[in-house]
């Protein structure tokens, strides 16, 4: 998973119980068009570390990302910071398309096929003494991280060396990442929009990224479940990947006609396995349902997917089988949309333990969860009610 919401990078690509062989097509085609768009890392790499030979430059990207407690920092933010050192050299002009060229393409009324937003965060060694004489550049190989073999990586001078896959390198390395906290953060966006105009969410994130006005003005404040503590216990992630990108995917019954409300919510903080977090998110916003039981599900956003594809399927997925038992109890539908979800992602994020994190099924109101574990047994969770009052 990608250091590796809440993505997500983030759901889902194969469909229910059919269609499988169509849709394996169908993902094929995409990634052969993200392939052939994708950002150079290696030319960035490069042209890295021509700028790196600045020693001014050197210092303060060193520190910067040292100092940094995000999973990554924006390659234009670097590169805006340091334009009175480099503006006039030919690398610094080149990173500068790449940068703007991605920057634009957020910019279009055109949802994008694919969104990459270079970054840039520092893997530094265990040991408390780091020469930074010995900098590697590197960056995540293509494909499915179950294939990597090696990890190729650039020294200051441009020589090529390999690092192991699992093991921690024992020097500093300058990592590279295209499809990171950055592009989650737009892409959740995009999937949320995409969830709306299906008609599968409400527009409570339409106009912020947080509105905690209630869907009524007769309601005294707005009933919501937060997430006090999370802490998983793999997020899947060779120590490239970085910190994980994971999201999650809440879903519930939002009237009697026992329609799906789903929302994609990140979770930009939970970064590493085997590490507690107290995020205090709210999760659940219960004005969003018409009954009292909700399904929140985890996972880690997949660079191998496109996000526009994953969302349609989603959508696909829930609407077929929400007609198929319209006529059960809101509480069973409850339990397919949420197995819906699941059977729309691809098959190797089963079988690799990639990707699909965990599931917190039949979520109550006004009910507190202490240190619950998901179907999974990947993560524990504190839950709690929160009532939000009127100003």
């Amino acid at each position: 998973m990608k250091k590796s919401f809440l993505l997500l990078n983030v759901v889902l690509v194969s469909l229910l119980f059919f269609n499988c062989e169509t849709e394996e097509v169908v993902v094929n085609e995409t990634n052969v068009v993200q392939n052939k768009n994708r950002i150079d890392k290696k030319k960035i790499a490069f042209d890295l570390i021509d700028l790196l030979a600045n020693t001014e430059f050197s210092t303060n990207i060193v520190e910067t990302l040292a100092k940094d407690r995000t999973p990554g920092i924006k390659l234009s933010k670097v590169l805006k910071e340091n334009a009175a050192l480099l503006s006039d050299q030919e690398s610094y002009q080149s990173l500068k398309k790449i940068v703007d060229k991605a920057d634009n393409q957020l910019k279009s009324n055109e949802i994008p096929d694919i969104i990459e937003i270079p970054e840039l965060w520092l893997q530094k060694p265990d040991h408390k003494s780091v020469d930074y004489a010995d900098l590697l550049i590197s960056y995540a190989p293509e494909g499915d991280e179950k294939s990597w073999t090696k990890i190729e990586a650039y020294t200051l001078e441009g020589e090529t060396v390999f690092l192991d896959v699992k093991d921690v390198p024992n020097v500093p390395v300058l990592v590279i990442e295209t499809k990171g906290y950055e592009t989650l953060k737009a892409e959740v966006d995009y999937m949320n929009t995409q969830l709306q105009t299906a008609g599968l969410q409400n527009n409570r994130f339409g106009s912020a990224k947080m509105d905690l006005s209630p869907s009524s003005k007769a309601n005294a404040g707005l009933e919501t479940t937060k997430l006090d503590k999370i802490r998983l216990n793999n997020d899947e992630e060779p120590w490239i990947s970085g910190a994980a990108e994971v999201y999650a995917i809440t879903s519930g019954i939002k009237n009697t006609s026992n329609e799906a409300e789903v929302k994609i919510i990140p979770m930009y903080y939970l970064n590493y396995e085997g590490t507690t977090y107290y995020p205090n998110q709210i999760m659940l916003f219960w004005d969003d349902y018409k009954y009292q039981a909700a399904n929140i599900q985890l996972f880690e956003k997949d660079d191998n997917y496109n996000f526009k594809q994953l969302v349609t399927i989603i959508v696909d997925g829930i609407f077929q089988i929400v007609g198929t038992v319209s006529g059960q109890p809101w509480v069973n539908i409850l339990g397919q949309v949420a197995g819906a979800i699941l059977q729309a992602m691809p098959d190797e994020w089963y079988t690799n333990n990639d990707d699909y994190v965990d599931s917190l099924y039949t979520i109550q109101k006004n009910k507190t969860y202490t240190n619950h574990v998901g179907a999974r047994g990947n993560a524990t969770v504190t839950l709690s009610p929160l009532f939000i009052p009127n100003n």
